[in-house]
């Protein structure tokens, strides 16, 4: 899973994935937005439900809902009742957040 980050003329980060993980970068950029916390504290989440220790994590942002699972990741648009969700391994989530941090990290001028 590649997920490309981008600057936008509002200096604002974009996200792009291929498809079918339109949901995935919608929620990176709209959600995870350009917070490094809100980044380390899904992967903490990730993490927890990984060990076990939360069956269900759930958590409703700014225009998605993401549910943690020991089975899935699943990202569901609260804009588009009839959409699709995105439905993920939590590994391939892990990486996807991960990508978004590390572009977040860097900064505008990387």
């Amino acid at each position: 899973m590649q997920v490309s980050g981008y600057w936008d003329e509002a200096d604002d980060p974009r996200a792009h994935c291929a498809p079918p993980y339109e949901h995935l970068a919608g929620f990176l950029e709209s959600d995870l937005q350009g917070s490094i916390g809100l980044c380390r504290e899904t992967l903490k989440a990730i993490d927890r439900v990984s060990r076990g220790e939360h069956a269900i994590w759930q958590e409703t942002g700014n225009a998605y809902t993401l549910t943690l699972s020991a089975e899935e990741a699943r990202i569901e648009a609260e804009f588009d009742a009839q959409a699709e969700p995105c439905r993920l391994p939590l590994a391939e989530l892990r990486e996807a957040v991960t990508q978004w941090l590390a572009f977040l990290e860097q900064g505008r001028s990387g």
